[in-house]
């Protein structure tokens, strides 16, 4: 799923990154969303699932820190390393003197290889004059929001721990209070056109994930369910207006049954590795160059050549990078009787 999450993005990406940013996209100017959003979505449910899982097993907060940072960090470090001092020298229009004294160049490297103070999006002339010439890297975005979304998570954890036996309760409790109000912040922000909803969106969507795991053993898995939240979700993309209040309330159970019902042989694709960070922090920059190498490339063209561009650096990220620095997290045993005290 979140290979065809980073793969959305990709596809969204090619339209905005060959003929500009001003809603090119098919789906925006009919929903006024993008498949990348959706995905982003997907991005965040899924982590919000996963990390709470580890939070919790892990029960420490330095042990939770490092696997975060094991799992964010290392790919980030070698992509940045390689957009300043591989295709930034190649692609630039200044003198390599000039390009190397830059500052430019490693406050791009510091900012997003750590993410923690935002993201840098321009090197010294790289991708002048490309539609969209000021972004190296668009998709880095949401990191973010992403590390934020871990950092407010184990500090969620931490002031429940006040509750001492009841830790696992209140921490439920405050999730699940605290994702309602994401909800209703998201509906009033796009309501009345608030331009950074997207803030509460992502938290919302996270937060709700995290949700899902805490009540993981009174949440049924079935199809019926999924088909009955599906009907209004295609309803109200019929009539756009209607869609984000719907969508909301839907994308998470539609998402986890996607993850957890559908059998057969395509959960053997998981045996090849999970190529889904590579691809979303690699594509961006491979389409900048294409828009480069091949004047004129059309959308459609952009999504077939930066797949085949994007997904070697992906699978490379994977094998050599983030897959030997996961290896290194610690792994600790929930408590057996922790799934029921959360529910």
């Amino acid at each position: 799923m979140r290979f065809l999450a980073a793969f959305a993005v990709l596809w969204s990406h090619s339209y905005a990154i060959t003929l500009g940013p001003q809603n090119h996209e098919p789906w925006v100017r009919w929903l006024g969303y993008t498949p990348a959003g959706v995905a982003v979505d997907v991005f965040f449910v899924t982590s919000g699932f996963l990390v709470c899982a580890s939070l919790l097993r892990l029960d420490n907060f330095k042990a939770f820190v490092k696997a975060r940072a094991l799992r964010i960090f290392p790919a980030l470090i070698v992509m940045s390393l390689l957009l300043a001092f591989v295709l930034g020298p190649v692609f630039t229009t200044w003198s390599l003197h000039d390009y190397f004294t830059d500052a430019n160049v490693y406050k791009l490297i510091l900012k997003d290889s750590t993410i923690l103070t935002g993201v840098k999006f321009k090197l010294p002339g790289v991708f002048d004059g490309h539609p969209m010439d000021e972004v190296i890297n668009g998709s880095l975005w949401t990191l973010p929001f992403e590390l934020r979304s871990y950092l407010l998570l184990a500090l969620v954890w931490w002031a429940a721990s006040a509750a001492k036996h009841k830790q696992l309760r209140s921490f439920a409790r405050m999730i699940v209070i605290g994702t309602t109000l994401m909800l209703l912040s998201f509906w009033a922000s796009h309501l009345y056109g608030y331009k950074h909803w997207h803030t509460f969106r992502l938290f919302f969507m996270f937060f709700c994930g995290a949700a899902f795991w805490l009540f993981r053993a009174r949440i049924p898995m079935r199809t019926s369910i999924a088909i009955a939240l599906a009907l209004p979700l295609v309803a109200a993309a019929a009539v756009p207006k209607y869609f984000f209040w719907v969508y909301p309330l839907v994308i998470t159970y539609i998402v986890l049954w996607f993850a957890y019902v559908p059998r057969g042989f395509v959960r053997g694709f998981n045996r090849f590795g999970d190529y889904s960070y590579g691809i979303y922090i690699y594509a961006f920059p491979v389409q900048q160059m294409l828009v480069a190498l091949v004047p004129g490339i059309t959308p459609e063209r952009m999504i077939l050549f930066a797949t085949l561009g994007t997904l070697p650096l992906a699978m490379a990220s994977w094998h050599f990078v983030e897959k030997p620095m996961l290896a290194k997290k610690e792994r600790k045993r929930v408590p057996a009787a922790a799934p029921e005290a959360a529910t």
